[in-house]
């Protein structure tokens, strides 16, 4: 019995415990599940994006772009991030577990879900005991809707899951930054030889790039006469000569184009190399001159920041004077390939790398603002090195695709309480009602217990409100924009499931106050199983239909029944062609109304499967 209890106070053991639990119940019921709408189109762009980085098909000059979206051009605006990682997994179970490859996809998928509850527990373990953090684990794990989408919903668990990654990491990275009292220090004649290093670093290469940007631009026409002269000389060089080689190497189907073709598009890159080198100059400019006639004023500003950070007013502090370098480069480097991918997956992402940023400034103690740079950069790196369809103008498709989502195109119907109504025109109650009522319901209840405990605690300094801060607006900033600006929305509340794990931050610091209370392990456990219970009932009677859960604050799914969509991702398909293949003859026609190709998949050789148009 004593050997039992020190196992269970080992702080590696909850965590242990909560990814058996998953892994083995996962690994019973992968197979169960249909494909959902969704799914197809999505699995073949994550084929078709691999040719992306293909060379050899740039060097054959048979590389097309527009052939690694697969067969949707809209795929270009959700980042490939994901399903390069997943799919490399899904080829190598493929091998060695049974079932179609959907059914390898959605293991894959699940076990990404099971990641997230463990990062969860991560996150709460910096508020709460191993125990709450590991109920909060388990809840967040066993609802129906999560537990149901993190097998076939490869789009929007995934984006929650790196957005829980990115914050974790992010915090890890701003709990690195943080030094203390004995961090070396510079003598004012040392700082002021320093600035005088930076002021002439600045002003010498803003001279040169604003040189030049100068000399492109003044001599535009100049440059593009010589260009324009070089390509037609290489275009008619010999075969066997140095350029005329050069240029078959480079522009294979030479033969097939005219000259003039290849003229425009090195003048193309000629124009961006141009803009390029501007934006350098400008950017180099602006501290050059800054520096020049106003470096009081310069200096007074960072001082102003010393007082607020911490941090020495001169470039070196700001890389690693403050720090040793292993103590925050390698955690902002995760940090920052953690946000990249994040951004990589929705364009939403940098809303982590802004919360990361609020908790850096409000976190107390002296840190190194390089930090933030190598963030940046790190994450911009990664992310673009991760979304192809930014390669050829990073910041123009970047906007672009900013632009496409906030203003989401779809408008389609929606059943809500018993009325249909576009997706575009649903009230403001439509995501309150989903959260509320598409839950278990022991999370609400604990929600709100755990915003008063965390106010209350804040209040008499017991709990750390700056890291706390930007846990709560994670949810309240998404969830506000949602009801005031009411965007377009449909299929429950999949698009904006990265806000639950805040949700679950605070249930942990609920089931803490309420396990300090109860004092004695046992009731613990009991209060932990009666959370625990609405879930896991929901989870055995839907499956494999988790996801069209409701809660019986409605009446459950029976009391949802034409008030609101269930399986509006029509997974029913495998089961319903199961059926229909053992009833209908072989050479039969089957008409489908909605996505033909989810029931081909599971039709017998024999059925002839059409779509069916009214």
């Amino acid at each position: 019995m004593n050997t039992l209890i020190r196992i269970l106070r080992r702080p590696v053991f909850p965590p242990l415990l909560l990814l058996a639990i998953a892994l083995l119940a996962g690994l019973l019921v992968y197979a169960d599940y249909g494909l959902s709408w969704d799914e197809p189109l999505f699995y073949q762009y994550s084929t078709a994006i691999r040719t992306a980085y293909s060379i050899q098909a740039r060097l054959d000059g048979s590389f097309d772009m527009e052939a690694a979206y697969g067969p949707s051009a809209d795929h270009a605006y959700y980042g490939p991030a994901y399903l390069l990682l997943a799919e490399s997994a899904v080829n190598v179970l493929d091998i060695v577990l049974p079932g179609t490859r959907a059914d390898v996809w959605h293991l894959v998928n699940y076990l990404t879900f099971v990641a997230g509850a463990l990062l969860l527990y991560g996150l709460c373990r910096r508020w709460v005991s191993p125990w709450a953090a590991f109920g909060a684990g388990m809840l967040f794990l066993t609802q129906p809707v999560l537990w149901g989408h993190g097998f076939i919903n490869p789009k929007d668990v995934p984006f929650m899951v790196f957005f829980l990654a990115a914050i974790y990491t992010g915090y890890r990275m701003v709990d690195g930054f943080a030094v203390g009292a004995g961090s070396p220090q510079l003598s004012p004649s040392e700082a002021a030889m320093r600035w005088q290093k930076t002021r002439r670093f600045w002003q010498v290469a803003g001279a040169v790039l604003v040189g030049m940007a100068l000399i492109l631009v003044l001599f535009s026409a100049q440059w593009q006469a010589v260009i324009s002269s070089l390509v037609e000389k290489a275009y008619q060089a010999e075969a066997g000569s140095f350029l005329g080689s050069l240029f078959a190497r480079m522009a294979p189907n030479a033969g097939e184009i005219p000259v003039e073709a290849y003229i425009q598009k090195t003048l193309i890159w000629y124009n961006r190399i141009q803009s390029g080198m501007i934006f350098l100059a400008v950017l180099a400019a602006i501290p050059a001159l800054a520096l020049t006639p106003w470096q009081k004023g310069v200096l007074r500003m960072f001082q102003w920041l010393e007082s607020r950070l911490g941090t020495l007013p001169t470039w070196p502090s700001w890389w690693n004077r403050s720090l040793p370098t292993k103590q925050w480069l390698l955690p902002t480097l995760l940090a920052g390939l953690s946000l990249g991918l994040l951004v990589s997956i929705r364009i939403l992402g940098p809303l982590a790398g802004l919360l990361v940023g609020l908790y850096f400034l409000l976190l107390a103690g002296r840190r190194p603002l390089a930090g933030l740079l190598v963030y940046g950069l790190t994450s911009g790196v990664v992310c673009l090195a991760t979304w192809p369809y930014l390669w050829e103008s990073p910041l123009v498709r970047f906007y672009e695709v900013v632009r496409h989502m906030s203003n989401n195109p779809q408008s389609l119907p929606v059943l809500f309480n018993g009325v249909v109504i576009t997706s575009d025109n649903l009230p403001a109650s439509y995501l309150p009602v989903m959260l509320g009522t598409t839950l278990s319901e022991p999370v609400w209840l604990l929600f709100l217990a755990g915003i008063g405990i965390a106010v209350w605690r804040a209040f008499h300094r017991r709990l750390e409100w700056a890291s706390l801060l930007p846990v709560l607006l994670w949810f309240l900033i998404p969830f506000g924009y949602v009801v005031l600006s009411r965007p377009p929305t449909y299929d429950g509340f999949r698009h904006f499931m990265f806000i639950l794990p805040p949700a679950f931050i605070f249930i942990a610091l609920a089931l803490q106050a309420i396990f300090e209370r109860l004092r004695r392990p046992w009731a613990s456990g009991l209060l932990l199983v009666g959370v625990l219970l609405p879930g896991i009932m929901a989870l055995v009677s839907l499956h494999p239909y988790q996801y069209t859960y409701y809660n019986s604050f409605i009446g459950g799914p029976g009391g949802a029944f034409r008030r609101y969509e269930t399986d509006y991702w029509l997974t029913c398909y495998r089961e319903l062609m199961g059926e229909v293949n053992q009833s209908v003859p072989a050479g039969s026609t089957l008409f489908v109304h909605r996505q033909p190709a989810n029931a081909r998949e599971y039709a017998d050789p024999g059925l002839i499967v059409r779509p069916f148009d009214p």
